[in-house]
């Protein structure tokens, strides 16, 4: 998430790149009536997950390293007419660093069962089918995740609005993960707390977030990427004040700025996970001053391809 968290969710538009960090999900069927999933985190501890066809319907969507994979196949079976049973792999980093992979896996098992069954879904009904599954499982969130996932490259979300791509090159920027992996859905609803509790308030953190994000769109589309570093800042002066930064945000971000970035800010919900700070030719000082304060610097190309099939 470049720019516009948290006021996405308010129906402002957020600017959101793909990153290459790839998942993959391939899907068979089996003649019995039951789904077998495999997952890396089950595999690392040596296990399987498996679910009767008929008892689908009816799961709570509660085991985690399987939750979405499920409530995708609760989206998909019916419009499949398949009775019988799957087995299905499910690979990829074990670690995602908060950066969407349960969407981005989500997306993935929606092509593999359409491609499956020769359903020939276009982009967008994929991206549908995966945001249903993903609102089944955390109740909310607004989808950007979701359209990054499926559409890849740099894109304009905001929700019930096409899907705009913008037209620009892999980013001068540098991600750091403060090594703390938060629930988005947790932080999210604390904010939707707290804009109950003080509305007007709130209100202008959004509409003030809605505002920068628009201003960062022009500056990305002419790649002034000094004035998309200040837009940066001002963002992040923003959810500051809403209590979604953190120490280990705070002080990576002030590392980057002090080593020569433009701007700096977290990305995404905030309470730990990612930032990144739109750099100017000084990358190597920059990754050196976000290690000293134990960010871990993530070496991820950005504006990258979303889901795609890669076998039939």
């Amino acid at each position: 998430m470049f720019f516009g968290e948290h006021a996405v969710i308010q129906g402002y538009p957020c600017l959101v790149t793909s990153v290459d960090l790839r998942y993959q999900v391939s899907i068979d069927t089996i003649k019995e009536p039951e789904i077998f999933i495999q997952t890396p985190a089950l595999e690392g501890r040596g296990e399987q997950f498996s679910i009767k066809v008929e008892d689908l319907t009816n799961d709570a969507l509660s085991q985690q390293d399987t939750k979405f994979v499920l409530a995708v196949l609760q989206e998909m079976i019916p419009r499949s007419g398949y009775r019988k049973g799957f087995r299905i792999q499910t690979t990829g980093p074990v670690t995602s660093y908060g950066l969407g992979s349960s969407s981005a896996i989500s997306v993935a098992t929606v092509h593999a069962f359409s491609d499956l069954f020769s359903m020939q879904l276009p982009l967008d009904e994929i991206f549908q089918r995966a945001y249903a599954a993903v609102l089944k499982v955390q109740k909310t969130g607004s989808g950007f995740d979701v359209a990054s996932a499926t559409f890849g490259g740099t894109i304009r979300y905001q929700i019930g609005m096409p899907i705009q791509k913008l037209t620009v090159g892999r980013l001068p920027v540098t991600i750091g993960f403060t090594g703390k992996k938060v629930s988005t859905v947790d932080l999210v609803k604390g904010v939707e707390d707290s804009k109950i509790r003080k509305p007007e308030i709130y209100n202008t953190f959004f509409q003030s977030i809605g505002e920068i994000t628009e201003s960062a769109q022009i500056a990305l589309l002419k790649k002034d990427w000094k004035d998309l570093g200040k837009l940066a800042d001002l963002n992040q002066k923003v959810l500051a004040g809403m209590g979604v930064s953190t120490p280990a945000l705070e002080r990576g971000i002030l590392a980057a700025k002090k080593a020569g970035a433009f701007g700096a800010k977290l990305s995404g919900a905030g309470g730990g996970d990612c930032m990144f700070a739109i750099r100017t030719v000084s990358q190597l000082e920059i990754e050196e001053a976000l290690e000293k304060t134990d960010i871990q610097v993530l070496h991820f190309g950005t504006n990258c391809e979303g889901v795609r099939l890669e076998s039939s």
